[in-house]
């Protein structure tokens, strides 16, 4: 129930780090206990024509990794503005230089005071950005998916989304917002002195679901569900090169669970994969997580994985390793269950806890036979951690499906989580100095524990005389 975000922004020029913290309040979050707020990152688009699948942005823009807030109950969608410390004091010291005497600490509260970017009549549940940012999602509480392009976007060139400062955003942050609130924390003001434009200050001067699209938002409404949309997540292979925008929705719907669509454009979005198969495997139940593994596949080398996590507690593995051009060669290969303490019943009646359970990939290196990488997903649900490790090599049949073998750390009462885990999250890749063979993860429970783990491999020697990875 907190409407109070922290934001810790790390930047490095030349051997010169900076850090900078910042808190955001949020005066219209409905914190009612029933929606969990979601915090997703807004890298700018390349600035090049090589798209890739990367979120590389032109240095020169001092671009900023903007971050959206949603949910909560409410159908707003907040921009946490992201600045440098050298460009929020270029606008503090424009600021002291006018009559007004705002102090400088008064400045920078200003100038991160969130801005409404959007207003839906409906309420956001999920949103999936692409791995190039040429493509984004939001799924609604109604079970309805917009997709937002930018293959063509006019800000997708040389000079980018830039706002009055110089900063690049992603195309779906409208700038002339940004420059407004800019320009409030500048004590400029002179822009909005017509009640027509206090009118769209109301609304963070964007749009909502009810009115006309603005012009420049290019989107078209993708898979529909006959309830709410849970999760969205892309294929990490994803392209503008291939025109394979390939996401996975997980909805609360009974019939249609999981349904993977490319949302390259609305004709190839009208086709769906797993659709039968998703109802048949969760048997009735709804889906309440989908999550990609997230090992690079671009050589072609390890395998990749779609998780999918029921409202029931039932964990689903499918590969997907075929190409994006085959997507009905994808194939279900493993089920097991998690039964939650708290059951999971949607919008019947689940609390913020329950509805932000979600999937967590990451990695860990096997210190044996040529310290290969081994894949873990890390489970919710329970009061001990949830984990199954998968090896990335090639391997078909039962043999290489018991690679999903269940695991868990069993912790005492005394130092392990009194409650239910909510929340998980793995350190960045590379963030611990090299990459060695342990890495952290932190834990979140309903008994407001925090509980940070150093994971490693250990060789184990199974009854058939094979080694396997034990994560401990």
């Amino acid at each position: 129930n907190i409407n109070r975000l922290t934001t810790t922004t790390m930047t490095a020029a030349a051997n010169n780090s900076q850090q900078r913290q910042s808190y955001y309040s949020l005066p219209d979050y409905d914190s009612n206990g029933e929606l969990p707020l979601h915090l997703i990152a807004l890298p700018p688009l390349c600035t090049n024509d090589d798209h890739g699948t990367s979120n590389n942005h032109n240095d020169n823009q001092h671009g900023a990794v903007d971050m959206l807030a949603y949910g909560g109950g409410d159908g707003h969608i907040y921009l946490l503005p992201n600045y440098s410390t050298q460009q929020q004091q270029a606008v503090t010291s424009s600021s002291l230089s006018n009559d007004n005497s705002n102090s400088k600490d008064d400045m920078t509260s200003k100038l991160t005071t969130p801005i409404l970017l959007a207003s839906y009549d409906d309420i956001p549940r999920s949103m999936a950005v692409s791995s190039d940012g040429l493509r984004l999602v939001i799924g609604f509480e109604s079970g309805e998916t917009r997709v937002f392009f930018y293959d063509d976007n006019d800000d997708n060139n040389e000079n980018g989304n830039v706002d009055k400062l110089g900063v690049a955003h992603h195309p779906f942050v409208d700038v002339g917002v940004v420059d407004k609130a800019i320009d409030k924390a500048n004590g400029d003001d002179t822009t909005n002195n017509n009640s027509d434009d206090d009118s769209d200050d109301d609304n963070g001067g964007f749009f909502t679901q009810s009115q006309e699209q603005s012009t420049s938002t290019k989107f078209f409404h993708g898979p529909r569900s006959e309830l709410a949309i849970r999760q969205l997540a892309f294929d990490p292979r994803s392209s503008s090169t291939t025109k394979e925008y390939y996401l996975a929705i997980g909805s609360e719907s009974g019939d249609t669970p999981l349904r993977v669509a490319n949302v390259y454009d609305e004709e190839t979005a009208s086709k769906w994969f797993l659709e039968g198969e998703g109802g048949d495997v969760h048997g009735g139940a709804g889906v309440r997580s989908v999550a990609y593994s997230t090992t690079n596949k671009s050589s072609g080398e390890g395998k990749q994985w779609l998780t999918t996590l029921g409202m029931d507690g039932k964990l689903t593995v499918w590969d997907v390793s075929s190409p994006l051009s085959l997507p009905e060669e994808w194939e279900h290969v493993h089920s097991d269950f998690v039964v939650s303490a708290m059951p999971d019943t949607g919008s019947l009646g689940s609390d913020a806890a329950d509805k932000a359970c979600q999937l967590v990939w990451g990695q860990v290196v096997v210190p044996f036979g040529g310290k290969s990488e081994v894949e873990l997903v890390l489970l919710p649900g329970k009061t001990d951690v949830q984990v199954r490790a998968i090896p990335q090599k090639r391997g078909s049949g039962e043999e290489y499906v018991e690679c999903f073998k269940k695991q868990q750390f069993v912790m005492d009462l005394e130092r392990g989580h009194k409650d239910t885990i909510v929340v998980m999250a793995f350190e960045p890749v590379g963030s611990n100095g090299g990459g060695g063979a342990s890495r952290k993860v932190v834990t979140a429970a309903r008994d407001g524990k925090l509980l940070l783990w150093e994971l490693t491999c250990e060789e184990e020697e199974d009854d058939d005389d094979s080694k396997s990875a034990v994560v401990v």
